[in-house]
C-alpha cells in the first residue's frame, strides 16, 4: 500500500491540481461555501486552545461578497457590494463602512492588506486562488489521497515563508477544496486554522443580500487603516 501510494504521488503534479481547482472556482459566477472552522489561540499562561465557529461565504461576481463567522460568543460579518466595504460585529452592534474600488479582488486585498482581517476563507474567493495560496511558495508537494468526511480528496501541501498550507482537493469533479489547514510556523505552538468546506455552486442569491443593513441601535465607527 505504501509503495502504491508513493507511486501515485510521483504521477500527480500538485501545482497542476491547484491550477485545476483555481480554474474551477474562477469559472463560477456565483457560489456559497459553508463549513465549520477551528482556530487555535494562546491563553496568557501559554496553553493553546481551540475556538470553533461556523463560517459562510457567498460570492456573486464581479463585485459582491459576504463572509460570516458565527461563534458562541458572537459573530463577525464582512459585506462588499458595488464598492462599499462593511464590517460588523455582534453583540457589540458596531459596524464600519468605507468606499473602495469595485471588484472582489479589491475587497479581498483591502481586507487582508489594509485592515489585516484574519479571515482565511477570503483566499478562496478571488479569481486566481492558486496564485493567492502559492504565489510565494517555497515548495508544493503532493501528499497522496485522503478521506475527508467520507469523500476522497487529493492532499496537497504548500510550504510558505510564514505559513504552511494544506489543502484537500476533490478527486471527483468539480475540483473544489473540502478542507484547508493554515499553520503559522514561527508563532509559539504553531497555531493552526482548520476549516471543513461544503460548496454550493449555484445558490439562490440576490445582489440586495450583499447590502448591509444596520440593526436597530447599531453604532457606526471608523476604520483605522494606518496601524501596523
Amino acid at each position: 500500500l505504501l509503495l502504491s501510494q508513493n507511486a501515485l504521488a510521483q504521477d500527480v503534479d500538485p501545482a497542476a491540481l491547484l491550477q485545476e481547482m483555481s480554474s474551477e472556482i474562477a469559472g463560477l459566477d456565483r457560489f456559497m461555501i459553508q463549513g465549520d472552522a477551528y482556530a487555535d489561540a494562546r491563553l496568557a499562561e501559554g496553553q493553546i486552545i481551540e475556538h470553533a465557529s461556523k463560517v459562510t461565504a457567498r460570492v456573486l461576481r464581479p463585485d459582491s461578497l459576504s463572509l460570516t463567522n458565527e461563534a458562541a460568543d458572537g459573530s463577525k460579518e464582512i459585506y462588499f457590494h458595488d464598492g462599499v466595504f462593511t464590517v460588523s460585529t455582534q453583540p457589540q452592534n458596531f459596524y464600519a463602512r468605507v468606499d473602495i474600488p469595485k471588484g472582489i479582488e479589491s475587497a479581498v486585498t483591502f481586507a487582508m492588506e489594509e485592515m489585516n482581517v484574519d479571515a482565511p476563507l477570503l483566499d478562496l474567493l478571488v479569481k486566481d486562488v492558486a496564485a493567492n495560496l502559492a504565489g510565494d511558495a517555497k515548495g508544493i508537494r503532493y501528499l497522496g489521497t485522503s478521506l475527508v468526511r467520507d469523500e476522497l480528496y487529493h492532499h496537497v501541501g504548500i510550504r510558505g515563508p510564514e505559513i504552511d498550507i494544506q489543502i484537500w482537493i476533490s478527486v471527483e469533479a468539480p475540483r473544489l477544496p473540502g478542507k484547508i489547514v493554515l499553520t503559522s510556523k514561527w508563532e509559539g505552538g504553531s497555531p493552526r486554522f482548520v476549516a471543513f468546506l461544503n460548496w454550493d455552486v449555484d445558490p439562490e442569491v440576490q445582489r440586495t443580500s450583499f447590502e448591509f443593513e444596520p440593526a436597530d441601535g447599531a453604532v457606526r465607527i471608523e476604520f483605522i487603516t494606518d496601524q501596523p
